[in-house]
């Protein structure tokens, strides 16, 4: 009966880390309502098909797919399995097989091994033994659960900051897209304004010229024109750049960053601006940020670290089990061969370690603290991150507004000039400078248009992209 009960001993022991302190979620005050607005998003994680633009959908999923922060991500993920699996197996019995040889001349006597009586002549001989060796450390501290339970922690860990990479990697593909789309329209609209004002130098020159106009008009005109021609190519220049930074995000190789061969979708202005549609409330936000649910299990983690670093003040107790048979050859005639098995046990108490243990119980204390604060600091840095949204999607919201008008409104004076142009009320030069006006106004609607474009990204990511904690966590398998 006794043997069955050793036999279900390290069942029993395994998972008792009541050493490590309780665990409590950190209290923080959150506020009721978002000030202003209330945050919102859709509880969808593939959140960039609401732009409606279909090679932005083929770009996050190449990202997903071969971008280097979701492989770092998913690498440290399978690290933190392999050590939840040792610290877990740490926990378990170990089998493993022994065994012995020697080979010499021993004199005339006998010889105990293994508890058995052996005659031998004074001859060489090979005495021998194989078996099979069983040791268990009794956890009756909780250390090793301590260990598993941390290492666990860990696993879930590495599962939300992979949630996290990719939501910081989809969230940084879809603000470069939209740059590189917007800054495609800016190179246009320049060319356009530049061969505009080459065309209305051109014909302040011949007014000049002939006398019809002052050299101070000329080289106001000429000014306009020669910073036009200046902006193009730093514009020109940005936009490779912002197409170089877009392929090694979503890790195109090296041939694919040298040529520059991404593809364009929808132009910046025919692209859909997500609504507002379900809101959030403050407290929710606690469930949906992956970073946050990050830092609250290296936090859950630090606090079964300090379980560990307790148990150190008392005992290790180790069994040990011997098993097999032992033989000796004497004129290679296997005559005294035998079974034999030996039971034992070893315990190792501190007496004097001048501090180590309680240094390492500090260190584990302190480590805890720094997670604390870490956890308080990604929650701070959240609702800083959906307040800036809320209000960066207003402005831009209210920005886009006015350009959209001020655009309309320099579209119709040109309309109206190219009209008194046709009757004879209106010059040449009078038709290039509102030309020149509406496409001055439309590089100001683009840049109004990207502002609100980046500021929904922004509150997607801000609010989770779709991410929900608890639906999360059934899924999590370490």
């Amino acid at each position: 009966m006794m043997r069955r009960w050793l036999l279900f001993a390290p069942l029993l022991l395994a998972g008792c880390s009541w050493l490590a302190p309780d665990y409590k979620r950190p209290a923080m005050p959150l506020p009721a309502t978002w000030p202003g607005a209330a945050a919102v998003v859709r509880d969808d994680r593939t959140w960039w098909h609401s732009y409606g633009d279909p090679v932005l959908d083929q770009i996050v999923q190449t990202a997903l797919r071969d971008s280097d922060d979701i492989a770092l991500a998913g690498n440290r993920l399978m690290q933190a399995r392999a050590q939840y699996g040792y610290a877990f197996a740490n926990q378990l019995p170990m089998l493993s097989i022994a065994g012995a040889d020697a080979y010499g001349q021993f004199a005339n006597g006998r010889v105990s091994a293994l508890n058995q009586s052996l005659h031998f002549p004074n001859k060489t001989s090979n005495l021998g033994f194989v078996g099979g060796m069983l040791t268990y450390e009794l956890d009756l501290w909780g250390k090793n659960a301590s260990l598993s339970n941390a290492a666990k922690a860990g696993v879930h860990a590495g599962v939300y900051a992979m949630d996290a990479a990719r939501l910081s990697v989809v969230a940084g593909v879809a603000k470069l897209y939209f740059s590189l789309r917007a800054l495609d329209e800016d190179v246009a609209l320049l060319k356009q304004t530049a061969q505009t004002q080459d065309d209305l130098l051109a014909l302040v020159q011949r007014q000049y010229d002939v006398g019809a106009t002052d050299a101070l008009t000329l080289e106001s005109v000429r000014e306009r024109r020669d910073t036009v021609h200046e902006l193009l190519p730093d514009m020109e220049d940005q936009r490779d750049r912002a197409e170089s930074a877009l392929a090694v995000l979503i890790g195109q190789s090296p041939q694919g960053i040298i040529q520059n061969e991404l593809p364009r979708g929808r132009n910046i202005g025919d692209m859909t601006v997500p609504e507002a549609t379900p809101s959030l409330l403050p407290s929710e936000l606690l469930e949906r940020r992956p970073d946050i649910a990050m830092h609250e299990q290296m936090l859950m983690a630090s606090n079964f670290n300090i379980g560990f670093a307790r148990a150190a003040y008392f005992p290790s107790i180790s069994l040990a089990s011997l098993a097999g048979v032992n033989n000796v050859d004497i004129d290679n005639l296997y005559r005294a061969t035998g079974r034999a098995w030996t039971l034992g046990a070893a315990m190792a108490a501190p007496v004097l370690d001048f501090g180590r243990t309680e240094s390492g119980v500090r260190l584990a204390k302190a480590g805890k603290n720094e997670q604390v604060i870490l956890y308080q600091q990604s929650i701070r840095s959240a609702f800083k991150e959906v307040r800036d949204a809320i209000l960066a999607q207003k402005t831009a919201a209210d920005r886009e507004g006015d350009t959209t008008s001020r655009v309309a409104s320099d579209e119709h004076r040109l309309h109206l000039t190219t009209l008194r142009l046709e009757n004879g009320y209106a010059s040449r030069i009078d038709l290039l400078t509102a030309q020149a006006i509406v496409q001055q106004a439309r590089l100001a609607q683009v840049s109004a248009r990207i502002q609100r474009l980046n500021a929904s990204v922004d509150l997607y990511k801000a609010t989770g992209g779709g991410f929900h904690v608890p639906a999360r966590q059934a899924a999590v398998r370490p």
